[in-house]
């Protein structure tokens, strides 16, 4: 027996990164059924190598890695057509063809300034391919410029297509090749507030591709969405939107009634297909959030009816869905209790009954599977309204509970990025690295979380940086007091990165209690909205005039009274900052700033210790990093527990 937060565990903070890989996404050849899949090696320098998910063969060697600098967050860095794989290599942001056998090809003209994502290749003139175009030739956030161009394989040429709009995604041809549609959208907006879908006719010329008889299909600006569409066949088109019931439901006419539950996330990286189309079109297996987690559903696609749920679905998490073959589809699936997976689903029969095999697994070890405490997802209620979390109690095979007579146990509160994102449920070394040790780990999706439609989502509307404080306040609150008593109110921590670290900064320098949290870490966290709205990348540019209530010149006092870096003198308890050194989103002016702000206070050189990660950007890709990073967030959170002195393994 020890008390809680002293627990010895077996889960350092090397073996976190040991012998595993993060699955980024899925591929799949759309004419010979190939199936690929893109994992990062942090052990690797953070390469994203594509492989050959059924041979597990490495497509590119090193030094290749297929990264899209597109919107800074990427995504869609590679697609695969009838036997060629095509990838957007990070080095020199040039496209790549690459066939078995064969060493990787650029197919675009060297120019470091163009960056390409969100490939689609023409059924018929296959070497040409329609991509994002971001260029940066000009490089403010200002003055990047996104198009949708036609890239000539053969030619290594490239030309324009479409142009105009702030922002486009999700370029796709129907079957024939003689229709084109995609998304765009426009400053202030970000795809999930407001968004377009177009279609236009296709014309073949010589070299390159033209559009013609543009026309608006769905979405507006501002108020519907529309996301991830797919041509069902040559005329009819699929996608998601949130006009009716503000939740994101297949395209409309196809649910009877609407299904007030997510069928997709927030598309901060590009190409994260909540759907595959099975069965030649008759009908689309698709994943939505209940309670912060994933369930399969079919959609039939012949006629409104209610969709048919999946019963046996054993992921938090599964995208992208890929159709493999009439009934099969493939994703990257995550597990509250077992390492991520590349899967191939099968559904059988009448019934939709799924069989699952795993073609490529994350981790070749779950020796302390035994370590791992489940999540346990709980709505609050406040005022009639909910407050959704995630719970994680101490767990260790070891340890019955605490030396210590009635003692609770200390809690971390995880907050997450984005704002207009969630905390998936999916396993977490992590989070079982600190459980394993006696903490509990609270997530917090707070109003403005995604995965509970829109109006949940906007309740952060004007209110970034005090209803996302209040919530983690009043969750671990709740979770101190009857009838849960689950943590001790008085030892709670609050961790984040990016927007999270915002919302920790800020709960420990504007909130009404300051003092609530005994202790603190925000990595990459934004300090001043004011410097922040300036220096950003284009995707975000604008992000905060919804958030804050209006743009930094019309009320720079509400964003000036938000940024902690002008309230350091409130921050009284243990901060840990961790920075990367070549983050484009978060500047590294952001954490330093703060950490000077804070020094500049009585005794403040004691309470704030500050990490600046070489050649890391926005979160943490090299294996040193991550065990650093760690280590460092064990010994600031041990500030919260009675055990003296280090808390490094």
């Amino acid at each position: 027996m020890a008390p809680y937060g002293k627990w010895e565990s077996p889960i350092t903070a090397e073996s976190v990164v040991s012998g595993s890989i993060t699955l980024d996404d899925v591929i799949v050849d759309p004419i010979t059924s190939r199936v690929y899949h893109l994992e990062s090696r942090s052990e690797d320098a953070g390469r994203y190598v594509i492989v050959d998910t059924v041979t597990t063969k490495d497509v590119i060697p090193s030094p290749y890695s297929a990264v899209s600098g597109v919107q800074e967050y990427g995504g869609a860095a590679a697609i695969a057509y009838d036997g060629t794989v095509y990838f957007s290599n990070t080095h020199d942001n040039r496209l790549y063809s690459v066939r078995e056998g064969s060493s990787p090809e650029p197919v675009t003209p060297d120019n470091q300034a163009h960056r390409y994502a969100n490939f689609a290749a023409h059924p018929v003139k296959k070497h040409l391919l329609v991509s994002i175009l971001e260029d940066h030739t000009v490089d403010t956030p200002q003055t990047v410029v996104t198009t949708l161009c036609i890239v000539n394989t053969q030619l290594k040429a490239v030309f324009p297509l479409v142009v105009g709009a702030d922002f486009y995604a999700t370029p796709v041809f129907n079957p024939s090749g003689t229709k084109i549609a995609w998304q765009e959208w426009y400053h202030p907006d970000m795809p999930w507030e407001g968004s377009l879908l177009y279609v236009a006719d296709v014309l073949v010329q010589s070299d390159t591709l033209l559009v013609t008889n543009k026309t608006h299909i769905a979405g507006q600006k501002l108020d519907v969405s529309i996301g991830y569409p797919t041509w069902v066949d040559n005329s009819t088109l699929l996608y998601t939107s949130d006009a009716s019931e503000g939740f994101q439901n297949p395209s409309s006419i196809l649910l009877s009634p609407p299904v007030s539950e997510d069928f997709c996330k927030p598309a901060w990286s590009l190409g994260t297909y909540p759907y595959a189309i099975l069965e030649g079109g008759k009908c689309a297996a698709f994943v939505a959030f209940r309670h912060g987690r994933h369930v399969l559903y079919v959609v039939d696609l012949t006629k409104a009816s209610a969709p048919v749920e999946v019963r046996d679905f054993p992921f938090a998490l599964a995208v992208p869905l890929r159709p493999v073959g009439s009934r099969s589809f493939t994703f990257v699936g995550l597990k509250s209790d077992g390492p991520g997976s590349v899967i191939l689903c099968t559904l059988l029969g009448a019934s939709f009954s799924p069989s699952y095999e795993v073609l490529q697994s994350s981790s070749a070890s779950m020796e302390n599977a035994n370590f791992i405490s489940p999540p346990i997802p709980k709505t609050l209620i406040r005022d009639g309204e909910p407050l959704h979390i995630v719970y994680y109690a101490p767990k260790n095979p070891n340890y019955a509970g605490s030396s210590v007579p009635d003692e609770k146990p200390p809690c971390i509160v995880g907050v997450h990025g984005g704002p207009t994102s969630f905390t998936s449920q999916g396993l977490s070394w992590t989070k079982v690295y600190f459980t394993s040790r006696g903490y509990a780990w609270l997530d917090v999706n707070y109003g403005g979380s995604s995965g509970y439609g829109r109006k949940y989502s906007e309740r952060l509307k004007g209110n970034w940086g005090i209803v996302d404080v209040e919530d983690c306040i009043d969750a671990s609150s709740i979770l101190a007091s009857d009838p849960y008593s689950l943590v001790d109110g008085n030892r709670v921590a609050i961790r984040g990165g990016s927007a999270g670290g915002f919302t920790t900064l800020a709960a420990l320098s504007i909130s009404p209690n300051t003092k609530h949290f005994k202790a603190g870490c925000s990595s990459y966290g934004v300090s001043d909205l004011l410097t922040f709205v300036k220096t950003t990348h284009k995707y975000e540019l604008r992000y905060l005039e919804k958030l804050v209530g209006g743009t930094a010149d019309q009320i720079p006092d509400t964003y000036k009274a938000r940024s902690a870096v002008y309230h350091a003198e409130n921050i009284s308890v243990p901060l840990l900052v961790l920075q990367g050194s070549i983050d484009k989103i978060v500047l590294p002016s952001q954490s330093e700033d703060i950490v000077a702000s804070i020094k500049q206070q009585p005794g403040g050189e004691e309470r704030v210790e500050y990490h600046l990660f070489e050649g890391e950007g926005h979160g943490w890709k090299l294996a040193s990093t991550i065990v650093e990073a760690l280590k460092y967030e064990h010994a600031w959170s041990c500030m919260i527990s009675r055990r003296p002195g280090s808390c490094f393994d």
